[in-house]
């Protein structure tokens, strides 16, 4: 049994946790002897909490505060975390980061000749300043990265890294609960779920919203109420619009939903792989997405949903209105949508990473017919049939 060393700074509920906690469990199931370094969490626990099987070594750190205040506890945790995966590497262990952002865990293991498997899962770096230092730390010592798309793959050059695709995939619990109740609930809503920054769309959600007063929006952010009460204090926020805040069971607003939303200015904000659509596609809910980053990757535009600008609000609001009122189109496209998100399979996953960290063993994923490989990659149906109109 091999010891891995696995490194996350930040202990939330994005969506990169939730593919690192699948990842890790996936791991401990196989029995690896997994140690797991990251921050403890305030009320809301993260999505890596309570891991079965996993040893923990906690950090502080916290991105709260003024962008001065954050940036020197992330200086902090590298020190931290630096010392710690030194404390825990022994021979034949390995070291898995989660993002870039845990450098200081990449050094560790250069020093001591410990190999490291980097799980990359965004473009965006929450300190550009350090942006180049990650990269190169990464680049540096990385024997293997792993990517969530291709769209991703194609954004990063590691030239002397094993590189590998492997696409997340929702817990079996969650495609379960939405199989089984794709169909209850009013339907009348339009959800977006989102961070809690300007480049996320909020802006041009609210916007809509005044464009549409009869219908009902309701926009989940990932943060504290205190956090996005202090954001909205100089905006107007529609009648029609319900905020949220951290959902530990976000089921409830899928099954509501007719329509969910990724408005993310695409120019500042790519977002790789967004588990809201996937999720919002497995309970058969037509999407909008931009037309950059990896999200659009799941998407064909007119089949399962739209990929839309979210600054072309107007062009946005007359789709919605089109989903809402025309139900043979609606019906269409939620199968489509059922259709792709069953594609990802949480057992192609748990082969992948498997083999990631099994000795002896190359990464070889399994060949997929082509249909599978269209319907894993709408845009990919999208690139046919603009080339057969043309």
């Amino acid at each position: 049994m091999s010891k891995i060393i696995a490194v996350h700074l930040q202990n939330d509920r994005n969506g990169n946790t939730l593919v690192f906690r699948q990842s890790l469990e996936t791991l401990a199931e196989n029995g690896q002897n997994i140690h797991l370094i990251t921050n403890r969490t305030g009320d809301t626990p993260g999505f890596l909490s309570g891991l079965p099987g996993v040893t923990y070594h906690y950090i502080n750190y916290s991105e709260r505060g003024n962008k001065w205040r954050v940036f020197f506890s992330f200086l902090l945790a590298q020190l931290i975390v630096f010392r710690k995966v030194w404390g825990l590497l022994e021979p034949e262990a390995k070291v898995y980061i989660n993002t870039l952002l845990p450098f200081g865990a990449a050094w560790a293991s250069r020093l001591k000749k410990t190999p490291v498997t980097y799980h990359i899962h965004e473009t965006a770096v929450a300190f550009p300043l350090l942006r180049q230092i990650m990269l190169f730390t990464a680049k540096r010592n990385a024997l293997q990265v792993v990517f969530g798309s291709r769209y991703l793959q194609g954004k990063f050059d590691f030239p002397n890294s094993q590189k590998h695709i492997v696409h997340s995939c929702l817990p079996q619990s969650f495609v379960q609960e939405a199989v089984l109740h794709s169909n209850h609930g009013s339907r009348k809503t339009v959800l977006m779920i989102a961070p809690l920054d300007k480049e996320s769309g909020l802006p041009e959600l609210m916007q809509l919203a005044n464009l549409m007063p009869a219908t009902k929006f309701e926009l989940v952010i990932d943060a504290s109420q205190k956090d996005i009460d202090a954001y909205f204090h100089d905006y107007f926020i529609p009648d029609n619009l319900m905020v949220y805040g951290t959902q530990l069971n976000l089921h409830p607003f899928y099954q509501r939903a007719a329509v969910v939303l990724n408005l993310a200015n695409t120019e500042q904000y790519q977002e790789t792989f967004d588990f809201s659509i996937l999720q919002a596609m497995s309970y058969g809910r037509p999407v909008i997405v931009p037309m950059g980053g990896g999200v659009n990757e799941l998407v064909a535009h007119g089949w399962n949903g739209y990929r839309i600008s979210g600054h072309y609000v107007e062009k946005v609001r007359k789709h919605v209105e089109q989903l809402l009122s025309n139900k043979p189109l609606y019906a269409d496209m939620s199968c489509a949508a059922q259709l792709v998100a069953s594609q990802f399979k949480p057992e192609f996953f748990k082969q992948q990473v498997g083999d990631l960290f099994s000795d002896g063993t190359f990464f070889t994923p399994r060949k997929k017919e082509q249909l599978a490989e269209v319907l894993l990659y709408p845009a990919a149906l999208q690139e046919y049939l603009n080339n057969a109109m043309n």
